[in-house]
Order: C-alpha cells, then sequence, then structure tokens
C-alpha cells in the first residue's frame, strides 16, 4: 500500500506534460516556505527558512497514466460551499498557502488580478485558494491564524478571491502540502495537468491559465 501511494504521488508529479513541464527551469529559481508533513501538520514545528525548488525535484519524465484531481467540499470566506468536483467542465487554478509564507503573500495580488482578469470565477477559469485555519491552537508552532484571522488579513489586504478554509486539514493531506505557495492546475476534465511548488510570477500564471484554456478549444 506504500508503495502504491509512493507511485500514485510520483506519477502526480508528471500529470500532463502540457503546462509545468515546460517552465521546469524557470520555476526552480523561485522560493517556497518549506513546511512539515500535511498528515502531522497541527502541533508540529515547521521548517523557518525558505527552500528553492531544483531541477532534481522536479523531472521532466513522462507518463501516460492521467490522475483525477482529488475531490472535496470546504467553505469560503464568505459562507459559501465549494465541491471541487462541482467545476468539472472549467480549469481549475488551485493554491494552497498560509497568512505567514513571504512568498505566498508575494504572489497573491497577482493572483487576485488574475481572477478579476479572467471575470472573478463566472467564466472558464476557476480560481481556488486554500488555508489552513488553526482553530483550536494546536498549530501554533504552524504560525497560522483562525478562520477569523485570516478573513480579517484577506479584508485588510483586499484579496476577494474564494479562501476555502482546510479546517481540519484534509485537503492539504489529500494533495501531499509540503512546502507553500504550490499550485495545482487541473484541466476541464477534472485531471491533474501538474503543480508547481514556490511563489509564480503572473507570467507564468497566464502561460499555464491560458495553455489549459487552449487545450480546452479556446
Amino acid at each position: 500500500m506504500k508503495t502504491n501511494h509512493h507511485k500514485k504521488r510520483r506519477t502526480l508529479r508528471f500529470a500532463g506534460l502540457l503546462l509545468l513541464v515546460a517552465l521546469l527551469v524557470s520555476v526552480s529559481a523561485l522560493t517556497a516556505c518549506g513546511k512539515k508533513n500535511p498528515g502531522s501538520v497541527k502541533g508540529s514545528e515547521p521548517a523557518t527558512s525558505e527552500t528553492r525548488a531544483t531541477e532534481d525535484d522536479q523531472t521532466t519524465e513522462p507518463t501516460e497514466e492521467r490522475i483525477k484531481a482529488f475531490d472535496f467540499s470546504l467553505t469560503d470566506q464568505y459562507g459559501k460551499e465549494h465541491k471541487l468536483s462541482d467545476y468539472q467542465g472549467r480549469v481549475i487554478f488551485l493554491n494552497f498557502w498560509a497568512t505567514w509564507c513571504p512568498p505566498c503573500k508575494q504572489e497573491m495580488p497577482d493572483i487576485e488580478n488574475l481572477y478579476k482578469d479572467h471575470g472573478m470565477n463566472q467564466e472558464d477559469l476557476v480560481i481556488l485558494a486554500v488555508a489552513y485555519p488553526d482553530e483550536d491552537g494546536s498549530a501554533s508552532a504552524q504560525r497560522e491564524k483562525d478562520v477569523e484571522g485570516i478573513k480579517a488579513f484577506l479584508l485588510e489586504n483586499n484579496f476577494t478571491f474564494p479562501v476555502l478554509m482546510d479546517t481540519r486539514g484534509e485537503a492539504f493531506g489529500q494533495y501531499q502540502i509540503t512546502g507553500l505557495p504550490t499550485t495545482f492546475m487541473i484541466d476541464h476534465e477534472g485531471y491533474f495537468i501538474g503543480y508547481v511548488q514556490g511563489a509564480l510570477p503572473r507570467e507564468l500564471m497566464d502561460q499555464f491559465v491560458n495553455d489549459a484554456l487552449n487545450a480546452m478549444g479556446h
């Protein structure tokens, strides 16, 4: 079972050559905040230094197997529930982040602009972010705020794109988040295209999104 899980993770890493593989050299220079195993985030000590993705971390070995994005249902800062599979038929830009992570905060204005430029989730691109609130104080070492603190952060910085509150850390666990920010691109059929760990500049966001939209006939 453990071997199969590792194989599935490895397959996910290479899923779809369309977007991320073509730009791994550029992405390898981007930074990400270190993070412990998502299965034991609460109560664990996070890495406090930033890490850099390397070419060894992100290889271009292809695979023919396609992996469906892991489904979940979470509520955003406005109280609206989002079920990932409900967005099938549209491209999804799925970003995992934290308020304490400098590279996350660095890319958030660009995510906000991407959200507005593509119709605020009313068109063929859906922007979703996921945060892991500390609701019971057990994740104090993780440095994350509670739900109300995250809402206040978003309001203070005028970020309006949907941020889903993963209060139990289940989505973080499903997606095996080990560094922040991490962005997944999911195609209109609900399959992973690929992912990037590290802050993305706007030009890369645009290229990833446009390639995915073009693949669905735009």
